[in-house]
């Protein structure tokens, strides 16, 4: 089965930004890889003031950032900044688990799909025939559950900066593909944390969570050194 990134409908600028955000999610862009207008519109058939555009909304989103001197390129971070990442993004996504798990917000149906996603990654690993396919699979299925949580609790500006933060997290992370972790692993981890939603009790929820979380955080700043 050949996994490919979709570009539905949307403005020139979005496409671009959704090439750029797709390449990241396959592990082809990391840290410090540069983005030149001529070669992404070469690339997508379009003009480079849409490229521009897209840049300067990557670059409002910390995925990418401009120096006069080098231009456009992916973002790098040092160990201090990828653990700063790290604590905002558990800050912010406990205080989305906690109003999920105190709040009667999730339904059942929002059960089922979110255990349906789990056993989408479960599956994952047989979906894909390339390494390219199965990172890219990977990241995508780990992306949608969470913003599956951050938009269910309702919390649009929590839910906008957590999946600037995802990204930037990833693209250390695409530093050794070898941290992203397997899907069986996702899956499990993701598992434990919609069992502990279920239970509506905060410290279990966040116990789940940083269980999740922790490993991935020792393997990104190994990439970062």
């Amino acid at each position: 089965m050949v996994i490919m990134p979709q570009y539905e409908k949307k403005s020139l600028s979005d496409i671009v930004v959704a090439y750029v955000k797709n390449r990241i999610l396959s592990g082809v862009l990391k840290s410090g890889d540069k983005l030149t207008e001529a070669d992404i519109s070469s690339e997508l058939s379009t003009s480079r003031a849409p490229v521009r555009e897209a840049m300067r909304i990557l670059n409002e989103q910390g995925i990418v950032s401009f120096s006069p001197r080098r231009g456009n390129q992916v973002l790098e971070m040092s160990p201090q900044e990828v653990l700063e990442v790290f604590d905002i993004r558990i800050t912010l996504e406990i205080q989305i688990l906690h109003i999920l798990s105190t709040q009667p917000i999730l339904q059942e149906k929002d059960y089922q799909e979110l255990h349906q996603m789990t056993m989408q990654m479960q599956k994952g690993e047989q979906q894909c025939s390339t390494n390219e396919e199965r990172v890219f699979l990977l990241n995508t299925l780990d992306l949608a559950f969470h913003r599956y949580l951050w938009n269910a609790s309702e919390s649009s500006r929590r839910a906008q900066i957590l999946e600037g933060l995802f990204y930037q997290l990833l693209i250390v992370m695409n530093q050794n593909i070898v941290s992203l972790g397997t899907f069986g692993e996702k899956a499990q981890e993701h598992l434990q944390i919609l069992n502990a939603l279920k239970t509506n009790q905060p410290p279990l929820v966040s116990e789940a969570f940083m269980q999740h979380l922790h490993k991935y955080v020792n393997a990104t700043l190994a990439n970062s050194k």
